[in-house]
């Protein structure tokens, strides 16, 4: 009996279905045959029904139990196959419960692929959390490059510019008034000293904030946006709690650089007349928002359409991002203007 079981059980579904319902019908045949002969003799209307009853019932209880015993194999499969599609692609077929040699043979080949794409979801992890390592020296490394040219242009270049500029006020002041042409080409030069100075300044400024390093992130964020808004001709909206306090270094000089993407993104592509720039700290992270009226452009297609400087900064964004831990999300529609919100975590 067991050496049948075990036959049966590891019968192909074919020859499973095939034998259950030439059994049901030699059944069914003798059966009738039988009741035929009987009802015959008998001629009871009452009992002919009765029989008739009785041998309908019992072949959908017997087909439904051998093609359910018949079936069960792909019933696991498919609940298998139920768990790989929500995600969950350490689950394997139950090979041990499947008799059918031609689902076995399926159900080995779905665990051996679900074993070769675990082998590479872990290679893929490993060089994603490689890359991201990478990703945070080049930032860093970025940050203490811009530190670097900011003291030599404040050290050097600035102050050279400065003693340029004392000296041709310096001149001008010994310069005889009648020499009129040579004084207005002095003051033609002093002017054009003091436009490079203020240029270096601006380079200084844009290359390592001293306002972020010596009063945090909302006054640094406030000052940029608002000297870049006001000549481009945006009106800003600025708003940020008083009590924010700092925080973390790396967490302060991500958000501003996002912040200066985003405003940079805002005068150059969006054609915006009003923006809206708002932190806060909320439920354990740093948010961070930039709306504008702009013209928006497809979100879903943002990569694509937009030009090559929009769609690094848009990389160098998520880079900063995700190395903290946060997120990063752009809502946008053309003729809607966008929106830019980045969550970080405090810690």
């Amino acid at each position: 009996m067991h050496r049948l079981t075990r036959a049966w059980h590891h019968a192909p579904i074919f020859q499973k279905v095939f034998l259950a319902n030439a059994a049901i019908i030699l059944i069914g045949a003798i059966g009738g045959t039988f009741i035929t002969q009987q009802l015959w003799l008998w001629s009871g209307s009452l009992l002919a029904l009765f029989f008739a009853t009785i041998g309908t019932t019992l072949s959908l209880v017997v087909n439904y139990v051998i093609l359910r015993n018949a079936l069960n194999p792909l019933h696991l499969l498919e609940r298998t196959l139920d768990q790989i599609d929500r995600g969950d692609t350490t689950v394997r077929a139950p090979v041990e419960a499947i008799g059918d040699p031609e689902l076995l043979h399926l159900a080995r080949a779905l665990n051996t692929m679900l074993g070769r794409l675990a082998i590479h979801t872990r290679m893929i992890e490993k060089h994603r959390a490689r890359l991201r390592e990478l990703s945070g020296r080049v930032l860093i490394a970025q940050e203490d490059e811009r530190k670097r040219i900011a003291r030599e242009l404040h050290d050097d270049t600035s102050g050279a510019l400065a003693r340029v500029l004392l000296n041709i006020e310096m001149s001008e002041e010994l310069l005889p008034a009648e020499l009129v042409e040579l004084r207005d080409k002095i003051q033609h030069t002093r002017l054009i000293a003091e436009q490079a100075l203020e240029t270096v300044h601006k380079l200084i400024f844009d290359l390592r904030p001293t306002l972020l390093d010596d009063l945090g992130l909302v006054a640094a964020v406030r000052w940029y946006a608002k000297e870049n808004f006001d000549a481009a001709g945006i009106q800003l909206q600025f708003h940020a709690a008083d009590d924010l306090g700092r925080a973390a270094p790396a967490i302060e000089i991500a958000m501003y650089r996002i912040a200066q993407e985003a405003v940079t993104n805002i005068i150059r592509h969006a054609r915006a007349r009003h923006a809206r720039i708002e932190l806060a700290r909320a439920q354990s992270r740093w948010v961070l928002t930039v709306q504008d009226d702009g013209h928006g452009f497809d979100a879903g297609d943002a990569t694509h359409e937009r030009d090559e400087g929009a769609r690094w900064g848009l990389f160098g964004m998520q880079e900063r991002v995700q190395l903290l831990g946060g997120a990063l999300n752009i809502t946008s529609q053309v003729g809607g203007g966008t929106t830019l919100r980045v969550e970080i975590p405090v810690e």
